[in-house]
């Protein structure tokens, strides 16, 4: 009964998130502004926090199971597979963050599908409200970083670096967790 508690808590803050992020990742002007990098970091938070979760924001009972004295839990439909999540993270990050994000959290494929460490949490941060708190640190012409400051739901701020990696017409995040 408490994993099911557990599991719809988790499911509910899930979709706080996806519904609190409209954004896309699609700057596609050659100059990546403040305003599109705090848009940018606000979606490539919550596409981290989606992919932490299991879901896009869906509810479903995410079945739990042990593996090498660790409890797992498989990731909902959105995600049940490496490519359906690769393909939703590639909105929002780079492929290397991506394949680091992925062995740092240490998710696998057990049974055909993806799954996950069994834990919680989710972002104390408010990177919606971080609009015009951000300043370019670093730049050339397919990389910028910018620090942000970034308010906590708790009323405080902290500070976090984002570096951005121009790919294609996209400017993507280049580190899984930098948005935490």
């Amino acid at each position: 009964m408490e994993m099911k508690k557990f599991g719809i808590i988790l499911a509910s803050l899930a979709l706080f998130f996806s519904l609190s992020t409209g954004v896309t990742a699609q700057a596609t002007s050659q100059n990546l502004s403040t305003t599109n990098a705090v848009k940018i970091a606000a979606n490539a938070s919550n596409h981290f926090w989606n992919a932490l979760h299991g879901s896009k924001g869906n509810l479903c009972t995410q079945k739990t199971f042990n593996y090498k004295g660790t409890q797992y839990s498989y990731l909902c439909q959105d995600f049940n597979t490496k490519s359906k999540l690769v393909s939703y993270l590639s909105e929002t990050f780079t492929n290397s963050a991506i394949q680091k994000g992925l062995t740092n959290y240490r998710y696998i494929t057990y049974n055909g599908k993806l799954a996950r460490p069994v834990g919680d949490g989710f972002s104390m941060l408010e990177w919606n409200k971080a609009k015009a708190k951000a300043k370019l640190t670093y730049q050339r012409a397919d990389v910028r970083s910018y620090q942000f400051t970034v308010p906590t739901v708790d009323g405080g701020s902290v500070k976090r670096t984002v570096t951005f990696y121009k790919s294609g017409s996209q400017w993507k995040v280049n580190k899984f967790d930098a948005v935490l």
